[in-house]
């Protein structure tokens, strides 16, 4: 593996695990058992890391969100892609956690972010709509939009309502726990059909954490 790799591989699980503001480039350079000379070699302190893992989320992410496009074609797709999305972010949690006093402390990312999560709205909005054409879901479009920002708060915040309850839940537990919670959000408009997916979506739930 590249230097390069071993550092941003290194700063990610650091982040991860210990909270990015608690971090130092010299944490890191410890961490490596490497000079910090060295990693400033490859980066010019921990906010070149930080911007450098935020490409990496970002590119991924729009692979994800863009790749959606047309192919939801059932609740159950629906599922797939959320527990998709969510570990995503799982993988690069350090972002989220303490979403609002990192972007306040790099304004530059705060206004990527945003551009990232806008996309996200239009990729649920899409999608909800997608089933709404298909007589899966039966949606007002004012329901939609409420429904869209629902869906986006539960992706955004979930990790953040963790970390406050420190309930130690296993990361995969964690991710179809909030897989559920969305559909639960999306089965009551989902018709006569509701019922019978929210049984067999708890009986998944069930089967996925036992």
């Amino acid at each position: 593996m590249k230097t390069r790799d071993r550092i941003l591989q290194a700063s990610l699980a650091l982040f991860n695990e210990e909270g990015e503001a608690s971090q130092s480039a010299v944490d890191i350079a410890n961490a490596l058992d490497m000079s910090p000379g060295n990693l400033y070699y490859h980066f010019k302190g921990k906010d070149a890391i930080i911007k450098a893992l935020f490409d990496d989320f970002e590119h991924e992410m729009r692979i994800i969100l863009r790749g959606s496009r047309g192919r939801i074609t059932s609740i159950e797709d629906n599922w797939v892609y959320n527990y998709i999305i969510l570990e995503e972010i799982f993988d690069f949690r350090f972002f989220y956690r303490n979403l609002g006093e990192l972007l306040s402390r790099y304004p530059d990312l705060a206004v990527r972010f945003r551009a990232l999560l806008a996309e996200q709205r239009q990729a649920i909005h899409t999608l909800l709509n997608d089933l709404n054409k298909r007589d899966v879901l039966f949606l007002d479009p004012r329901i939609t939009a409420v429904l869209t920002d629902q869906i986006l708060s539960a992706m955004t915040f979930w990790l953040s309502l963790d970390l406050i309850e420190n309930t130690n839940t296993p990361p995969g537990h964690l991710i179809h726990k909030t897989v559920f919670q969305i559909m639960v959000l999306v089965a009551p408009h989902m018709g006569a059909a509701g019922f019978s997916f929210m049984q067999a979506a708890s009986a998944h739930y069930e089967k996925m954490i036992g």
